[in-house]
């Protein structure tokens, strides 16, 4: 297990993969503690990115819970997971019992770690829908994005704790909106990740490829946006740039 592979596990992953879900309730019921959280899609995709083949995982029960093991590199760490109501075990409990384990699992490799390190959010709920209002998806969303874009200019990625009274009160913002973040400060924020991804990305393609990038460029686009694309999104971005990653390790590795 290399210090290179740990640092590649810990990265965040990109804010398309992230999705907010209501936790603790305020008693007035207008605001909810906002959890963040990836599929286990995202967690499997970061494995087989990072690790190839070199990664497995197994599960053994533990009363109403489940054990789940990881391993990785040869080094096994493990962590358990239970359901998330106290409705009858079932099939779907199980399953999610399975990925709450295998997450946990994770996060003792540093994968994934960082979402339980975001700060404490109390943000506008809807109880009528048992949803967050707009208001509310585009202010989380504006900070994983901002986050994100830290992560990629290499600055220090810790938030600071975004506050919130034990009745669910939201600090730093007032009762009529005036200090939340408005739509046009997401547009913004996703606008500028995007370039400074492109930017990252095509630095790192000229480093690997020079001045057969452009050639290397226009293949990529092809072959993950289809025939006639001239742009990629910016999951698609962030799939070259992890590529290009361990292509520049492979050849570090070799040149050693």
């Amino acid at each position: 297990m290399t210090e290179s592979i740990l640092t590649q596990l810990a990265a965040p992953f990109h804010p398309s993969r992230i999705t907010w879900k209501p936790g603790a309730i305020s008693g007035k019921k207008d605001k909810a503690l906002a959890l963040a959280y990836a599929d286990v899609r995202a967690y499997q995709n970061r494995l087989d990115e990072v690790c190839g083949l070199d990664w497995s995982v197994s599960y053994t029960p533990w009363g109403e819970r489940i054990i789940c093991h990881l391993t990785i590199n040869g080094v096994t760490r493990s962590s358990t997971g239970e359901a998330d109501s106290d409705a009858e075990r079932s099939e779907i409990a199980g399953t999610s019992a399975e990925a709450q384990a295998f997450k946990r699992a994770c996060a003792m490799f540093g994968l994934g770690r960082y979402l339980y390190q975001l700060p404490a959010l109390w943000v506008e709920y809807d109880a009528s829908t048992q949803r967050f209002t707009e208001k509310s998806k585009v202010r989380l969303h504006t900070l994983i994005a901002q986050h994100y874009q830290r992560f990629l200019n290499g600055q220090e990625t810790d938030m600071p704790d975004g506050g919130g009274d034990d009745d669910g009160g939201d600090a730093g913002a007032d009762d009529d909106g005036g200090g939340g973040v408005q739509a046009g400060d997401s547009t913004k924020a996703e606008a500028h990740l995007l370039e400074q991804m492109r930017s990252k990305l095509d630095a790192l393609g000229r480093e690997l490829y020079g001045e057969q990038w452009p050639n290397v460029r226009a293949h990529n686009i092809k072959r993950l946006a289809g025939e006639g694309a001239t742009t990629l999104s910016q999951p698609q971005i962030d799939t070259l740039i992890n590529g290009l990653k361990k292509l520049k390790q492979q050849r570090q590795r070799q040149a050693a």
